[in-house]
């Protein structure tokens, strides 16, 4: 049994190593002009802000399982440090003085709605999608910054009174230049189809990589109506020491 389970673990990251190479090679391109700021619309009077060089490398941060009982509680996410994003939130409060912060940062690979409504009832288990990310180096992601993207205004489609009014939003859109993350949520689909799951309802291009840095009300998802690509910019950002 033992034999049988390290055979497959080394498949497994040789199929995210040869998955990588795949993604880079068709996704490389675009992600690489979304970086270098092609094609993104900055608001005019956006001021540049800035943000530690590493803030994005998270090798030597520990993984962080995010396994509950509770609804909507497991996903799948990218640790970060928060102390490397903690001046770029005082900043942009600082246009702003009325956000709130989490604490933390984290990029989410896989939300909660994707595991809870689709992911779990094909019988994939948070602990298979945990495995496959480990095994496929999830907190050694190659990521770049790409600009501070914020939404301000109110909901398309208010789902309840406390939804009416206006939201302000503040994150940080990021390239997945090498494909890292989105090769973890192929292999994900690729273990759903084979337990059966129905392809038309997980789309593992379907994601948008970004750190939330802070929000008035709460932060805000697809779900409510909000894409957090590179239309999301408001404003540059550059790298420091």
């Amino acid at each position: 049994m033992a034999k049988s389970s390290s055979v497959l673990m080394l498949v497994l990251q040789l199929a995210c190593i040869i998955l990588a190479g795949f993604q880079t090679a068709f996704a490389a391109d675009r992600q690489t002009a979304m970086s270098s700021g092609g094609g993104i619309i900055y608001n005019p009077d956006a001021p540049t802000f800035a943000l530690p060089r590493d803030a994005l490398d998270s090798h030597d941060i520990p993984f962080s399982n995010r396994s509950d009982s509770r609804p909507f509680g497991s996903y799948l996410q990218q640790t970060l440090d928060f102390a490397r994003f903690a001046d770029l939130f005082k900043a942009i409060n600082a246009t702003v003085g009325t956000l709130q912060s989490r604490g933390e940062a984290h990029i989410t690979v896989v939300s909660p709605p994707e595991y809870d409504r689709v992911l779990k009832p094909a019988g994939v288990t948070i602990e298979e999608i945990e495995d496959i990310a480990r095994q496929c180096g999830l907190q050694s992601a190659r990521l770049q910054p790409v600009c501070v993207g914020r939404f301000s205004g109110s909901l398309p489609h208010p789902m309840s009174e406390a939804d009416n009014g206006t939201f302000l939003l503040y994150s940080l859109v990021v390239a997945d230049v090498f494909g890292d993350l989105a090769g973890i949520r192929q292999e994900v689909f690729k273990l759903y189809r084979k337990k059966g799951g129905e392809g038309a309802l997980f789309q593992p291009e379907g994601f948008w990589p970004h750190v939330t840095l802070g929000f008035d009300r709460r932060d805000l998802f697809i779900e409510d109506g909000i894409y957090k690509g590179s239309n999301y910019c408001y404003a540059p950002i550059h790298t420091t020491k």
